[in-house]
């Protein structure tokens, strides 16, 4: 027991955090999980929507719920990959993962079957996916601190270039003899995806890390038995070798004076037994609560106050939590006591509503471009034009928000708003591909700007303790939608086919989703006026980043002067 208390007070020190170094290598290991992962992803419908309609003779409907089970099978696996992150690690997972979904794209090759395609590519693709994607950011998060945010920065920009990539080379590997039509590309994805073994492999565990802390507690404990074990053997021994001396003391052959039986204690051997059984009932549990954090560390009162006790909170130094099982642990991920809160809940919705139109420029650029006759070799160059204003979205927009005098919530629903408003712009656009690269630009950049800015809003809201909670929650939301978003937008332009814009209606829709999602969140700062009113926000919830909407006029770092 007592070495289990030395690696915890090791891991809650914070004092192995590089910002540096390995660390670097395993921001490049992050960014090109990102940038093969999400190419991959968003790049789907541009690259297979039209060969997968001729080959399997299917409408848009049936074909783009590939593109849509895919990222929701990712992002519902997501709380399932924090359960085994933080029991096996980062290295584990991420090679299992890229296993599995180089699996499931590499068994697609064998059967051209639209069924099929739904198991191979949307579920066990998606699957993998999803235990590849946390451990990327995790991984991030646990190498870095005072530097977080510029190295979570670089990392993530792998998803816009991994679309701007992807969409450049796929297609002239499917139209090149050599590769057998799309099956063939297919086939060099799931090779391509296996390369996601080696970062993973470079993902070396620190030992502040979950999985290491249990290991190296599971070690303590191993060695407590042997020894426990050994002093067992040796008391049997003893106790052996003083009955044959008692029963020989009864024959009368040796004096009783020769017994010594001072050093025996019959309760010994039951209270060892007791630290067995002990040992084997507890497991210690520290997820780091702040690893998925992409913002700056200094947005967080207490980190600037006192970090240890900060590494302390984020650790659960002092939690010591029985055995549960895997359905028990899954459902502590997706705490939906969280929706009780008036302000998150309003949050949760907005996502499900940006989910519903977030993958529709992606999978549908391509086929829109067809409808108003953008020239063919022109057309991949819209989705192109999204993947890199994502990367500068991400960068300029994850700046602005660390910057003290940015109001965060403003920035974030502003990103939403104009996303929205552009995608409701694309389906007016003409013969010239320029129109489209417009609206494209526009949507990557703010929408990169979006991904970044979630989990520091929901910082902002219920605290950096309730990130990972938090996140659970908006990834339920958030799958469901992206499930429902892409096929429903595909079965709309089947049945529109008649008008002059097949795309209106469904881009206006969609698109009008996420514009929504941003004007309902300027209903934040009432509702939490509101609850400030009725209850002053704790010392505890200030400390971990919420803010006070009730003081308006000043900003975040005023209001950490006065907690």
């Amino acid at each position: 027991m007592t070495s289990g208390t030395q690696n915890k007070n090791t891991g809650a020190s914070g004092s192995n955090v590089p910002d540096g170094g390995w660390g670097w290598i395993i921001v490049l290991s992050s960014f090109m999980i990102h940038f093969i992962m999400d190419g991959i992803t968003y790049s789907m419908g541009d690259v297979f929507l039209r060969p997968m309609m001729d080959n399997l003779n299917k409408t848009r409907g049936p074909v783009s719920t590939i593109f849509g089970i895919l990222p929701a099978i990712t992002l519902a696996t997501g709380p399932i990959a924090t359960i085994f992150t933080n029991t096996y690690g980062c290295r584990k997972v991420t090679i299992v993962g890229s296993c599995l979904a180089a699996f499931g794209f590499l068994i697609s090759y064998l059967w051209a079957n639209i069924w099929f395609y739904y198991l191979s590519i949307g579920i066990i693709g998606g699957i993998g996916f999803g235990l590849i994607y946390l451990p990327a950011i995790v991984s991030v998060g646990f190498y870095f601190e005072r530097k977080r945010s510029f190295a979570m920065g670089i990392a993530v920009c792998g998803s816009g270039l991994g679309t701007l990539a992807f969409p450049a080379i796929m297609p002239y590997i499917i139209s090149a003899p050599l590769w057998f039509d799309y099956e063939g590309a297919l086939l060099l994805e799931a090779a391509i995806v296996f390369i996601c073994v080696i970062f993973g492999a470079f993902m070396i565990p620190l030992p502040q890390e979950p999985s290491e802390v249990r290991r190296l507690a599971r070690k303590a404990r191993s060695d407590a038995k042997r020894q426990t074990q050994k002093e067992i053997t040796r008391m049997n021994e003893n106790k052996e070798q003083q009955n044959k001396l008692i029963q020989n003391n009864e024959k009368g052959d040796i004096p009783l004076e020769q017994l010594n039986v001072d050093d025996i204690d019959i309760n010994e051997e039951s209270q060892l037994d007791k630290i067995v059984s002990k040992e084997d009932d507890e497991e210690i549990v520290l997820p780091r609560k702040d690893a998925t954090y992409q913002g700056s560390l200094h947005n967080i009162p207490l980190y600037n106050e006192d970090q240890d006790e900060y590494h302390r909170q984020m650790l659960n130094v002092n939690e010591i939590e029985t055995k549960k099982s895997f359905f028990g642990k899954i459902a502590e991920q997706i705490d939906l006591n969280l929706l009780k809160d008036f302000s998150f809940a309003l949050f949760a919705i907005s996502n499900f509503l940006t989910s519903l139109g977030f993958n529709v420029p992606y999978n549908f650029a391509n086929d829109l471009a067809g409808d108003a006759n953008v020239v063919q070799h022109k057309r991949h160059w819209i989705i192109m034009s999204i993947g890199v204003s994502n990367c500068l979205g991400r960068v300029i927009i994850g700046y602005l928000a660390d910057r003290s005098w940015v109001n965060r919530l403003t920035l974030y629903n502003t990103t939403l708003i104009i996303a929205g408003i552009s995608t409701m712009f694309a389906p007016f656009c003409n013969s010239s591909v320029a129109t489209h690269m417009i609206y494209a630009s526009l949507f990557g950049f703010f929408s990169g700007g979006y991904v970044g800015l979630t989990s520091i809003i929901i910082v902002d809201l219920v605290g950096v303790d309730k990130l990972s909670d938090a996140f659970g929650v908006l990834l339920l939301f958030q799958g469901i939608a992206v499930a429902i978003g892409t096929p429903v937008v595909g079965s709309m332009r089947d049945n529109l086919s008649d008008l002059a814009r097949p795309y209106l209606w469904p881009y206006l829709i969609f698109g009008g989703s996420i514009l929504l999602s941003g004007l309902i969140l300027f209903a934040i700062p009432i509702l939490k006026r509101r609850q400030e009113r009725q209850q002053k926000l704790t010392k505890h919830q200030l400390q971990m980043g919420v803010l006070s909407f009730s003081k308006q006029d000043l900003s975040a770092p005023e209001q950490q002067q006065q907690i």
